[in-house]
């Protein structure tokens, strides 16, 4: 359920939401999200799961911004929900970032997601090289955009939004403790005091100095080396990504730093990749297919049996078709990882 309404929000903060959702689009896409809500009035962050913050608060905005009214039934319910269980201040990490993106939770209510990470010698094993790749490709958009305190266009519908998600007035927040503020339906595993040591140390002695001069002229340095990172993605991708989150960030963080830019073009053209439309409405896959992977396991299942020689030609097509797969272009070979 949380995969179209981070491409919608990219689309939305991108100013390119009319040009490539048609109102056929927003009918489908608003149909999927009604069909699935829970009786209790929320939305899992899966289609079959409990209703949870995180979906719940990104599929209202969602709705919002697609043009459905805050008086309509299901937003009405879903709003209650909302209020009932925290407000949007008790969303998970991920939330508070898009929330945050997008124009309604302050960046101040956020865990340091430093940029300077990437500045880093390899050799340690806090290098981002050393992560998961879906780890490290999601973490490292959110970082540019942490680093910049990236806000969206604060429109009309933002900042009515901002009065229906909380229960107290938006000014009035207390986003130091809504940092550390999670709805007990989200809360997976609650930190430990060595944690909270951690992220207390980070979040008011190490940012604070990363920001303080000379110190800071190293974050504008981590911000464009993490932009090289991000185009080598992108191109090696074809701008699909690695799923569609890391998607939906990096044509963000392309739009930030050029909103006129090739690549920003590349990225909306391939969007249309990851929709869906099945019976129940349009929906956002989470990979644009594996191809190359099941291609490679079936070959192997051929090779290991005598039906390599009966499919001769099937197999000489999968050998062209993992050739073109292959990722050429090495100009930036040192933004690539062994992961």
């Amino acid at each position: 359920m949380f995969i179209m309404p981070i491409l919608v929000f990219a689309l939305y903060i991108t100013g390119s939401l009319d040009t490539i959702l048609l109102k056929e689009h927003r009918y489908e896409i608003c149909r999927y999200i009604y069909n699935h809500q829970n009786e209790d009035g929320g939305w899992g962050t899966n289609e079959l799961g409990p209703s949870s913050m995180f979906g719940t608060c990104l599929t209202y905005v969602t709705l919002r911004i697609l043009g459905e009214a805050c008086t309509h039934d299901a937003l009405t319910k879903g709003r209650e929900w909302i209020l009932s269980h925290g407000s949007a201040a008790a969303i998970p990490q991920w939330g508070k970032i898009w929330l945050s993106v997008i124009g309604l939770y302050d960046w101040s209510g956020n865990n340091s997601i430093f940029p300077e990470l990437w500045l880093v010698p390899h050799i340690l094993p806090i290098h981002p090289g050393r992560f998961w790749c879906f780890c490290r490709l999601v973490y490292m958009p959110m970082a540019y955009l942490y680093g910049k305190k990236f806000v969206g266009p604060i429109t009309p519908i933002i900042l009515a939004m901002r009065e229906e998600l909380y229960s107290v007035s938006y000014n009035d927040i207390d986003w130091y403790k809504a940092r550390d503020t999670c709805a007990k339906v989200d809360l997976r595993y609650p930190r430990s005091p060595v944690q909270n040591l951690v992220w207390n140390c980070i979040n008011n002695g190490l940012e604070p100095l990363l920001n303080c001069w000379p110190v800071n002229k190293m974050r504008d340095v981590a911000l464009k080396n993490i932009m090289k990172h991000i185009h080598y993605e992108d191109e090696s991708t074809k701008y699909i990504g690695i799923c569609p989150i890391n998607k939906a960030l990096n044509m963000i963080c392309c739009w930030i730093e050029n909103p006129n830019s090739n690549e920003l073009k590349q990225h909306l053209a391939r969007i249309y990749d990851y929709f869906w439309l099945a019976e129940d409405g349009m929906k956002a896959q989470y990979y644009d297919g594996c191809p190359s992977w099941e291609t490679a396991f079936i070959v192997q299942a051929y090779c290991s049996t005598d039906l390599v020689n009966e499919f001769g030609p099937t197999l000489q097509k999968a050998h062209d078709f993992i050739k073109k797969s292959q990722v050429e272009c090495f100009k930036f070979y040192i933004y690539s990882y062994l992961s």
